[in-house]
């Protein structure tokens, strides 16, 4: 399995994990960045669907050093058949839509309004695309991460709709995919070199 599934795998259990605390199929979509897609998800509904519980082990190449920040270990149940289902039909009518990944540094904090999920700056760590971005949102409970990632000075990945209005880039329906850590721990590591084989899985 190499490390791209396995991101794509780790990104579905997340994204079924929120829609567990939300109910939103944010998570699926977003994840498209980190490899998420219509057949993958079938795949898994055909390891889950008649399972109480499938486990998919990831076995890393015993001659190379096993990726930093990837779990090998992964659990589904019948349970999230549904779930999993309608991100497939979800995913299958969005394919047409392109989703964007940005790396940061959250700058600014825009005052929550009623019923509105938030808005919040990044400045990118990415050495391509737009340097600063401004981020609306999709989920509300996202907000309260992204103030956590600015008080402790943390990296964090947004995904969502990338679109230019005069001089501002916004991301539109955004989803917190993640933090990555203290910025200077995640600025040293994307300098570290990271190279490793990885075994294939024939289901993906």
């Amino acid at each position: 399995m190499n490390e791209a599934v396995a991101h794509a795998v780790g990104a579905t259990v997340e994204a079924l994990e929120h829609y567990r605390s939300s109910g939103s199929l944010a998570g699926f979509e977003s994840g498209v960045v980190d490899g998420i897609s219509y057949e993958m998800t079938n795949a898994i509904i055909g390891i889950a669907v008649n399972a109480d519980e499938a486990d998919l082990t990831i076995e890393w190449d015993k001659a190379t050093t096993p990726p930093t920040g990837l779990e090998n270990h992964f659990a589904f149940h019948a349970s999230d058949v549904p779930t999993l289902t309608q991100a497939a039909i979800r995913l299958a009518e969005d394919q047409s839509i392109a989703q964007v990944s940005i790396i940061g540094r959250v700058h600014l904090l825009a005052k929550k309004q009623a019923g509105s999920p938030g808005v919040f700056g990044v400045d990118s760590l990415q050495s391509t695309g737009p340097r600063k971005v401004r981020v609306r949102l999709a989920d509300d409970e996202d907000y309260h991460e992204a103030i956590r990632a600015h008080e402790e000075d943390l990296a964090i990945q947004v995904s969502g709709r990338l679109e230019k209005e005069g001089n501002l880039s916004w991301l539109y329906d955004a989803t917190v995919i993640r933090t990555l850590g203290p910025l200077d721990e995640f600025e040293a590591s994307r300098r570290a070199p990271s190279d490793s084989n990885t075994d294939q899985l024939d289901l993906f």
